[in-house]
């Protein structure tokens, strides 16, 4: 098949709307989408110093690679990488390796942080020390990882000085959240889910999802086309999330309707503007411990610290 824009061979024909694309026009159809979800929801300004979550995975990699471009017509602007090591033995350092190496080729500033610097333990440890989910261990380790890496990241950002934290997700990420966010009936996180900049608490740095709206398979192509390497290993722990089940719940469903995601984020947009106009009952507060944003009296990585401190 030959490509919609110039006639040549085509590496890729798009799903949801059937254009065929060569691999020129791909890579600028990509850039574009980016671009596109940076203007409309106004995610950064010319003079921003943007912390971007660099974790050696082909989401972060590719994003890295496409912002750096983007930022090229943005001097006032600069990109710096913040990667977070958890700590999981046999996985964790490929995915260093991917991040150093494509943040040297760069040439750009690059802060690693650790679980175990900033709380004392690696996941291996916390796992090992709170025992089997469903026993000892109330919830999957991608629920403890998420609650410390949200809290290092936040942290990390305003330590190195950034105005912003850019993170990843792509499209089928930020579907599986509405979902499982509407599966709990949690009204207040799925509002929290603006694509907008917004300082929703004063210890919270605005964080941004430049890839919302670009499908999980185009970032896989874009690394190939572009031979931009990657950590390709699963974590280890990753078979405990629910979060999977929701995950296949989309692929599965995407390949009969197209659309599916793309149609959820624009419902979820919707539904924002509508959540505007109406009051939502609950506030942050400030930490007991930290003095960091949480619904309740402490937040959740203090919680982990308590169960820690019990075992």
């Amino acid at each position: 098949m030959n490509c919609t824009f110039c006639g040549k061979q085509a590496v890729y024909v798009r799903p949801y709307d059937k254009i065929a694309l060569c691999k020129q026009h791909f890579n600028e159809q990509v850039k574009k989408r980016v671009q596109k979800t940076l203007t409309r929801y106004k995610m950064l300004k010319r003079s921003d110093r943007i912390a971007i979550g660099v974790s050696g995975g082909k989401d972060s990699i590719a994003l890295l690679h496409i912002l750096n471009k983007i930022e090229e017509d943005f001097p006032e602007s600069e990109l710096v990488a913040i990667t977070i090591d958890e700590g999981i033995e046999d996985y964790r350092e490929e995915g260093l390796f991917f991040a150093r190496k494509h943040v040297e080729e760069l040439k750009l500033e690059h802060h690693i942080f650790s679980f175990k610097n900033d709380f004392g333990y690696n996941l291996d440890e916390i796992l090992k020390i709170l025992g089997d989910r469903g026993k000892e261990r109330e919830f999957g380790a991608c629920s403890y990882c998420g609650i410390l890496r949200r809290k290092i990241l936040n942290k990390a950002t305003k330590d190195i000085g950034a105005d912003v934290l850019v993170t990843a997700h792509n499209l089928e990420d930020e579907v599986e959240t509405i979902l499982l966010n509407i599966i709990r009936g949690d009204i207040q996180r799925l509002a929290r889910l603006d694509p907008h900049p917004r300082k929703i608490h004063e210890s919270l740095v605005p964080r941004v999802k430049p890839f919302r709206a670009t499908p999980q398979a185009e970032i896989v192509l874009y690394c190939v086309l572009n031979d931009l390497e990657y950590q390709e290993i699963p974590c280890p722990y990753s078979a405990e999330a629910y979060r999977g089940d929701v995950r296949e719940f989309v692929f599965k469903t995407q390949e009969k309707q197209p659309m599916l995601s793309f149609n959820i984020l624009r419902g979820q947009d919707k539904l924002l503007e509508i959540m505007k106009t109406t009051q939502l009952k609950g506030t942050l507060k400030n930490c007991e411990n930290c003095g960091e944003a949480t619904s309740g009296k402490i937040c959740k990585a203090c919680w982990v610290k308590t169960q820690l401190e019990n075992y």
